[in-house]
């Protein structure tokens, strides 16, 4: 595995803050220089649309190097820390990184709730059961950098264009090309356009990052790209990804009774991005267990070295932060991923998976259509 610096001045947060400045709203991260140069040419409609998973390694692997969509990549860029769809696509729709907005992973602990909650699911981990009212929200809680575009300019008009989980949700990656044309078409106020796609990072999941499957769903997404292109006027579409994924081995924490001794509460965050919360006394059994066991495919950092360690990103530290990460952090290197349960879930295999250091999680196309 190749291991890459997060560089969040040539990053999806850069490309968030370049859209923001364009539209003449505060951009408080660095822009992407060849971005705003684009943007100058005054499109009547930007779309900032976010394929989940699509990381340059996966485009690499699945499709030929002349392919569509590789042959519009205008440079590859960073995701955030770290590069899941909690903490990335927060980072695209905020223009923060991690570390101020407080989207840190799929499953945070809550201290303010006593709880482990996924952010996304409004429900408890382990358990699977739902969260009511969770204190946490009123903390992490952004502006999303459409809200601020659509407040700075009162003749640009908002669309979102989600999967079905969003109300009024597209069903298929050719409805949402085909809603982004009709959006584009249906007046002559300029707009911005927000989608994003679940796909492929569900089935990479399941299937790997490289099957017929993935091969076939990018296919699909590049067939549709390349229609919708050809039935654009005035139109800039940035297409990047939150992050990319590498197939992995899942290690069960449980299998290692003595380690798991150590905690005081379940681990939390991710399964390549985990924080552990020790007993107190037992600071130095975990980290002489953990070496002994993972050091080969984790780097582990002390609560207080990561958090100054400027890996979430820089600028003023949410509030939770600190309650969030427990007493050390383990970050994937290679091609594990540590899991634990409680016996009250049931979850199920991952062949692949992301959140850790590595080029193949880390680095994104930026891929620029432009029709005039």
């Amino acid at each position: 595995m190749t291991q890459i610096k997060v560089d969040y001045n040539n990053s999806i947060l850069s490309v968030s803050n370049s859209v923001l400045k364009h539209f003449n709203g505060t951009s408080r991260y660095k822009t992407l220089p060849e971005l705003d140069a684009i943007l100058k040419k005054n499109y009547k409609n930007v779309v900032l649309m976010i394929v989940d998973c699509m990381g340059t390694s996966i485009l690499k692997k699945n499709l030929s190097e002349n392919s569509f969509l590789n042959q519009h990549i205008l440079k590859n860029i960073s995701s955030v820390f770290p590069p899941t769809t909690v903490a990335a696509t927060t980072a695209f729709h905020s223009g923060l990184p991690p570390i101020y907005s407080g989207w840190l992973g799929w499953m945070c602990y809550s201290l303010q709730d006593n709880k482990f909650i996924e952010l996304f699911m409004n429900t408890e981990f382990y358990s699977g059961k739902p969260v009511v009212d969770s204190a946490l929200s009123k903390f992490i809680k952004y502006e999303t950098i459409y809200s601020q575009i659509i407040n700075a300019n009162s003749d640009v008009e908002y669309y979102k264009i989600f999967p079905p989980f969003a109300p009024d949700g597209v069903r298929s990656f050719k409805e949402m090309c085909d809603k982004i044309v009709q959006v584009t078409k249906q007046n002559s106020h300029r707009k911005i356009i927000s989608a994003y796609w679940n796909e492929p990072d569900y089935s990479i999941h399941q299937y790997g990052t490289k099957s017929q499957e993935i091969k076939d769903i990018l296919e699909d997404i590049e067939r549709n790209v390349m229609d919708m292109n050809e039935k654009i006027e005035d139109t800039l579409i940035i297409i990047s990804a939150d992050h990319g994924a590498v197939d992995i081995e899942e290690i069960y924490l449980n299998s290692y009774p003595d380690i798991c001794e150590t905690f005081v509460r379940p681990p939390a965050l991710e399964a390549r991005f985990v924080t552990f919360f020790i007993k107190p006394g037992q600071h130095n059994d975990f980290k002489r267990l953990f070496y002994e066991y993972f050091s080969n495919d984790f780097v582990l950092f002390t609560k207080d070295a990561f958090l100054s360690s400027g890996i979430l990103g820089a600028g003023q530290i949410n509030v939770v932060v600190p309650s969030m990460i427990g007493d050390f952090v383990a970050i994937g290197v290679q091609n594990k991923s540590l899991r634990y349960s409680t016996g009250e879930r049931i979850f199920s295999p991952l062949k692949a998976d992301h959140a850790g250091y590595t080029q193949e999680e880390m680095l994104v196309p930026l891929i620029i259509l432009k029709a005039k």
